[in-house]
């Protein structure tokens, strides 16, 4: 029994909620979802560190958070990277290269107390009109990684490879020497 009029139907009625969906999402105040929580603090002279990526309707930001116990100004400077590990599929053989999202150095005077730094990682994706990093991923494929490292140091490698993130510590570690990854994407599991 063949019903071209229900399909028809079905298909407009599926078609216009999906483009409503589409203007509503652009609309109001921006959302945040969080791509990868602060794990770790790191220690630079006497300040402590900790840093998180954020997904926003106007793009992926780094956000810094900075506590100066001192009376004095600070002045910092490190290097940081931020690097995406693409979402996979179940059924491939190889696992994803982690890519350079935003790689560079952040240098500023530190105030006494608790300060916020944000940085633009990604812009929204134009052709799209969302970040590109909203797309619901498929059933069959594992979540996207994001990671923050920070040196004073030039960072020259990437951290994880496939479907090995980069390791955190939720230590205080000190950056006289080495990295620290301060944020990564942790995996929820679901409750029982």
């Amino acid at each position: 029994m063949k019903q071209p009029g229900t399909f028809a139907y079905a298909m407009t009625v599926s078609a216009g909620l999906f483009f409503a969906g589409r203007l509503v999402i652009g609309s109001g105040a921006p959302e945040v979802r969080p791509l990868a929580k602060s794990l770790g603090t790191a220690t630079i002279q006497a300040c402590s560190m900790k840093g998180r990526i954020e997904s926003r309707t106007n793009g992926v930001y780094a956000v810094f958070v900075f506590e100066n116990p001192t009376r004095d100004v600070q002045e910092i400077a490190f290097n940081y990277l931020a690097a995406r590990t693409p979402p996979m599929s179940l059924m491939s053989r190889m696992g994803p290269r982690p890519e350079t999202v935003k790689k560079g150095m952040l240098a500023f005077c530190l105030p006494a107390g608790n300060t916020t730094e944000e940085m633009l990682l990604k812009g929204p994706d134009p052709a799209a009109g969302h970040v590109a990093t909203n797309k619901v991923p498929a059933l069959a494929e594992t979540p996207e990684i994001w990671s923050l490292v920070v040196s004073r140091e030039e960072i020259k490698g990437m951290h994880g490879w496939g479907a090995v993130g980069p390791a955190a510590s939720d230590a205080i570690i000190s950056l006289d020497k080495g990295e620290a990854v301060l944020a990564v994407t942790v995996q929820e599991k679901p409750a029982k």
